[in-house]
């Protein structure tokens, strides 16, 4: 066999593998969307594949499905209350995040590595030792059973503050100093020269906190006892009783909540990608 043939069957078995941890990766949501796609049950489909007739009726079904026990709410409730916070808590986070990371890469300031590491410290805090003491606050603030519970909490970050961090430290100082000669001031820069050349840090910290956000349900469970302000997370435990689970509906709910996730991740792939590897190169 010559070397081009040898690369082939190379590459096919180092392929092999991966594949194979793929499929296995994929299985849960290959069932997922099998029982979405199926007739309703109370019994788990024992099976990766459709069963039966293929039907859509389960998603109408599912999307009206909460009607009769929340007051005529439905899925679109909590879809929008989901939207708004995740938009709110993306946008005001990459706002706080960027900022401070700019001022502590930047600005000479009495304790600024301090607040570095204080920032970054802050990931080896679990939620759970946090989870009290913020609903403490929040309910003395009477933020309770408000979206505001929900958004305000969650608008900085240390790992957003990290990674804006050490992507600033990596941008050439000459940049800021060509536009200091212009005259422009600390915030012009920081909105006309640094942000715009930030895309792939934004697009990496806008996937994450828009995942995080939306898939947030301990936080939401604590805070909201309102059907009304409820998140699509919380609107899926509507599908499992006490006794039954619907599960052609539970798994029809899952897969419309799961899609905005995906078309966020296919949209910023790229910047997210690009994103991990810049902040990797320099801390």
């Amino acid at each position: 066999m010559n070397y081009k043939t040898l690369r082939i069957i190379k590459r096919i078995l180092l392929n092999i593998p991966l594949a194979l941890g793929s499929l296995v990766m994929l299985a849960p949501l290959i069932w997922m969307v099998s029982s979405a796609i199926s007739a309703n049950t109370f019994i788990p489909l024992q099976s990766l594949f459709p069963t039966g007739e293929v039907t859509l009726v389960n998603f109408k079904e599912a999307w009206m499905f909460p009607a009769a026990t929340t007051e005529g709410l439905t899925m679109g409730t909590f879809f929008l209350n989901t939207i708004i916070m995740t938009v709110c808590i993306v946008i005001g986070g990459l706002l706080f995040d960027s900022m401070a990371g700019y001022v502590i890469a930047r600005k000479e300031f009495p304790g600024r590595t301090f607040f570095g590491f204080l920032a970054l410290s802050t990931l080896m805090v679990p939620f759970y030792v946090t989870a009290i003491p913020q609903y403490i606050i929040v309910k003395e603030l009477g933020w309770v059973n408000t979206l505001t519970a929900l958004i305000v909490p969650s608008l900085a970050s240390g790992m957003g503050i990290h990674l804006f961090r050490s992507h600033f430290r990596s941008v050439p100082i000459e940049l800021e100093e060509c536009a200091k000669l212009d005259g422009a001031s600390d915030f012009r820069i920081f909105f006309s020269v640094m942000l715009p050349i930030s895309k792939p840090i934004i697009g990496t910290m806008t996937t994450l906190k828009a995942m995080w956000s939306w898939n947030q349900f301990l936080w939401p469970l604590i805070v909201i006892n309102n059907p009304k302000l409820y998140t699509i997370q919380q609107g899926l435990t509507f599908f499992q009783g006490q006794n039954v689970t619907q599960y052609g509906y539970l798994c029809a709910g899952m897969t419309l909540a799961i899609l905005p996730l995906l078309i966020v991740f296919l949209v910023m792939q790229n910047f997210f990608i690009g994103g991990l590897t810049a902040g990797a190169v320099k801390g």
